[in-house]
This record gives structure tokens, C-alpha cells and sequence, in this order.
């Protein structure tokens, strides 16, 4: 899994070194500094974007990096977005849900949740997976019937917000990325 960090890009593309992502132009920088970045990966390989300084991102922001490149690029490769905050969260949620998008969140702390558009089920099914399991283990874990963990775990998957292997489903970073300190 690639890893990117924002800082990086931002020393890269604006010679700015304060993490502020605002204005749409300043947005639209990042993302092709990214997707440049992601072209040497090729599909499939998916993609951890590190917010550790960013300190303000706007709704702009938000939209043209992350909406973006989910709308782009989320049905070839799966992103996580690591030492997100509660402001970033805000923004995120706002652009995610405008577009019925879902991506994987890691907090500063370590804590792997869901933000954006995502059926209350599925919300449910991934919040049990810090476990890996098969759906009859999530079912068990959430009093779910089978039927309804497997059809929101296969949601999950085709959303690329779980990975699943020889039917044992889990998050798409299971802890390959340690807590970073937040800025």
C-alpha cells in the first residue's frame, strides 16, 4: 500500500509547508501530484493519503482531492485516509455524502472508521470488523442473520472499504499503519 503524505505534496506543488489545504485551486494541485504519484503504481494497489498536518481543509479542499479521486479512481484501488480529525471529518462527511461516496478513516489514535454515505447495515458490519471474520461471524458478533452480514459485507467490498480473502472479510488496513501523532 502506497503511502502519501500530504505535507510532502504540499513542499511539492506549492512550496507550502503550513498544511493549510483551502481554495479549490490549491485542491485541484494536490489531487494531480497524487494521481501522478498513484500512475507509477499502476491499478489495483490501493492508497493511503496521511492528513497528519494538514490543519484546515475546506469543503473545496475536500472535494476536489478526496471526492475526487474517489469518483476518479475508487472503482481501480481502495483509499484510507490515516490521522484524520474531527475538522476533517466534518468536511469529508459533507463531500462524501453530496456525492454517495464512502472511505476508510484512521484517526490519530489508531481507530479505523467509515466516513461518508454508507447504508446504516454496512456502517454496522464494518464497525464489527476489527475482528477479521467470515459473515457468519459478523452475523453472529452483530445478532445479524447471515444473509444480511454477507449482502452488507459484499457492499463493503465492492465499495473497496474491506478486503476479503478466501471468505474471511477484514479492514483494508488492519493496523498496517501504527498510530501517528497529530499535529
Amino acid at each position: 500500500m502506497r503511502r502519501i503524505d500530504l505535507k510532502d505534496i504540499l513542499q511539492r506543488t506549492l512550496s507550502d509547508e503550513y498544511g493549510d489545504l483551502v481554495t479549490r485551486r490549491t485542491g485541484r494541485a494536490v489531487r494531480q501530484a497524487i494521481e501522478r504519484d498513484l500512475a507509477q503504481d499502476g491499478d489495483g494497489q490501493a492508497a493511503a493519503i496521511d492528513f497528519r498536518t494538514v490543519r484546515c481543509l475546506d469543503l473545496s479542499c475536500a472535494d476536489e482531492i478526496v471526492g475526487r479521486l474517489l469518483r476518479e479512481q475508487g472503482a481501480v484501488r481502495s483509499f484510507v485516509l490515516l490521522n484524520v480529525t474531527a475538522a476533517h471529518r466534518e468536511a469529508l462527511q459533507f463531500v462524501l455524502e453530496r456525492h454517495r461516496l464512502a472511505v476508510v478513516v484512521q484517526d490519530a489514535g489508531g481507530e479505523l472508521d467509515v466516513v461518508g454515505a454508507l447504508p446504516e447495515a454496512a456502517r454496522r458490519v464494518f464497525g464489527a470488523l476489527a475482528q477479521a471474520g467470515t459473515a457468519e461471524e459478523v452475523a453472529r458478533r452483530l445478532d445479524l442473520p447471515a444473509d444480511v452480514a454477507r449482502a452488507a459485507l459484499e457492499d463493503l467490498l465492492e465499495r473497496g472499504l474491506v478486503v476479503a480473502n478466501a471468505g474471511i472479510y477484514g479492514p483494508p488496513t488492519p493496523y498496517l499503519f501504527g498510530p501517528g501523532p497529530a499535529v
